[in-house]
């Protein structure tokens, strides 16, 4: 019995271990060779200008507009999804500011002066990435609410667009924005039946 406790203990231990050392320093690595990848390869420079127009679109101006559009010429139950993404979208932001005053896991830019940026950052920390949480939540609710093949692509081929351009932008490692879009779409996952069970859709 003793020798049973004894190797139990060593596993927790072994994997109190890894999780605490070996996995951090892993994910860190592999976060600034695939950053310094991403900023360094010739096709993602030639499309850098698509790239900062998309991190600005992720800002929340891409679906706005697109919930504009919807509240204009959509119908009542169309407005009804708006508002239910919306609700969910100030939720997710909460949850990931929450998160990052938490972790503060500084920018990958930060190692770079910031006046060779020209743009601003909205806040201090990284992890998780605001803009992959909030855009792969909306993704959800758009493929959930409109189950058609063109808008599911759509939407998350925009939301990952937009997360990648948080990549080559400097302003975010990739387990940043993994994270964020699980959370995201996690988030969306668990909210939409709670919101469909409230107003009886």
């Amino acid at each position: 019995m003793g020798r049973a406790q004894t190797a139990i203990q060593k596993g927790f231990l072994s994997l109190y271990h890894y999780l605490a050392d070996v996995l951090p320093y892993w994910v860190v690595s592999w976060d600034e060779r695939y950053v310094r990848f991403v900023r360094e390869n010739h096709l993602m420079k030639k499309i850098s200008p698509a790239m900062v127009v998309a991190t600005y679109f992720g800002d929340g101006y891409l679906w706005g507009l697109i919930g504009l559009f919807i509240l204009i010429w959509g119908t009542p139950l169309d407005r009804t999804y708006v508002m239910i993404a919306f609700a969910i979208t100030m939720i997710n932001i909460a949850l990931f500011r929450f998160l990052k005053l938490v972790f503060k896991r500084m920018r990958p830019r930060y190692a770079t002066p910031l006046s060779e940026w020209g743009y601003r950052l909205l806040d201090t920390y990284s992890f998780p990435s605001g803009h992959a949480t909030t855009s792969f939540g909306i993704a959800y609710a758009l493929a959930y609410f409109y189950p058609i093949l063109p808008v599911q692509v759509a939407a998350y081929a925009a939301a990952s667009f937009i997360a990648v351009s948080r990549i080559h932008m400097a302003e975010h490692y990739p387990s940043d924005v993994i994270s964020g879009a699980l959370l995201g779409m996690l988030s969306s996952a668990f909210l939409l039946p709670i919101f469909e069970r409230i107003l009886r859709l």
